[in-house]
């Protein structure tokens, strides 16, 4: 069977995205969602979380090339809502 979409393979394959894991309440969550719903597609707030210790990390998934920005904005944050540790992982494509 012959290739079908031949010519998308000169293009380089999408960069990978990050994902944060932030640690907060609820009602700190709701101040970093409207934050990056606010921002052009930098970055997507999940209700998906963990507990580690103690402790809640819900998740964020940062667009590629954004980790910077994305870590700048829950920086001013800070001065708002209380975040605490902030853990990097990359995920796949």
């Amino acid at each position: 069977m012959p290739e079908r979409f031949p010519p998308l393979r000169k293009f380089a394959p999408p960069k990978k995205m990050a994902a944060l894991w932030v640690e907060m309440d609820e009602e700190a969550l709701h101040m970093v969602d409207g934050a990056f719903g606010m921002s052009d597609g930098v970055a997507n707030v999940r209700r998906e979380y963990r507990e580690q210790g103690g402790r809640k990390f819900f998740k964020i998934y940062v667009a590629p090339g954004c980790l910077n920005e994305a870590l700048e904005v829950l920086q001013r944050l800070r001065e708002f809502v209380p975040l605490g540790e902030i853990i990097v992982e990359h995920e796949a494509d």
